[in-house]
């Protein structure tokens, strides 16, 4: 069990670390936090944080990873105001987040889910970090024209997204039964994690994409299981 955070903890920490892509398939460009978020805060999952990188103020999360890490999602107006990308490395200022956050949803998006009730109601129940990034790509281009087809584009998104909780669909289902293994792993994650991996197959657009990103989702849940069972036979 993590660490209840003293009084001190809820300081901010400052560390240097490079931008980096992350392998997930959804163009996520981060940075590694080489702190042990675990003792400092006192939180192993997801982390609101505010600070800064570079300089430039920001709000997000810190997401854990499966070897007990966490990392910083930096989204491209965070590396404009930092003037950082790719192989940059940023000094970063975090600290936990305790203030209630709320997303600006761009007024093309709020049409579409105006038109599906029932995606509305999925959609305001989403944690902050999803909704912000989806609200942020959505609003992130100049144009009326493109923010409505950016906007129609993550709707079908987020709408296979929540049908597949409810059920998944035949092509992984047929995957599972393939591998028991995985649908074990599957199983085992947290309904955020299982959103995620969600939200990343349906990304793409294509039968091919969502497939080989179907067969990392696979992956992902199959090691979660081996590494379960390990513990459990140490």
């Amino acid at each position: 069990m993590a660490k209840k955070p003293k009084g001190h903890a809820l300081l901010s920490r400052s560390f240097s670390a490079p931008l980096e892509p992350l392998r997930s398939g959804l163009g996520w460009v981060i940075v590694r936090v080489p702190l042990d978020v675990a003792a400092i805060w006192g939180k192993r999952g997801r982390l609101p944080v505010k600070g800064e990188i570079n300089g430039f103020p920001f709000r997000t999360s810190l997401f854990p990873t499966r070897e007990g890490t966490h990392f910083l999602l930096v989204n491209k107006h965070m590396q404009k105001g930092a003037h950082a990308n790719i192989g940059t490395t940023a000094l970063v200022r975090l600290e936990p987040d305790t203030e209630e956050r709320r997303v600006e949803i761009p007024v093309e998006l709020k049409r579409v889910l105006a038109g599906e009730p029932a995606l509305r109601h999925w959609f305001d129940k989403l944690n902050y970090s999803i909704k912000k990034w989806v609200t942020d790509w959505v609003g992130d281009v100049k144009s009326a024209d493109a923010r409505r087809r950016r906007a129609d584009r993550v709707a079908e998104q987020l709408l296979s997204t929540m049908e597949a909780e409810r059920e998944l669909p035949p092509i992984m289902q047929q995957a599972f039964v393939r591998n028991p293994r995985a649908r074990e792993g599957w199983g085992q994650m947290s309904p955020t994690r299982r959103r995620g991996q969600l939200l990343a197959i349906f990304y793409y657009r294509t039968p091919e994409s969502r497939a080989r990103r179907l067969a990392k989702a696979i992956e992902e849940a199959e090691a979660l299981a081996e590494k379960k069972s390990g513990r459990e036979q140490s």
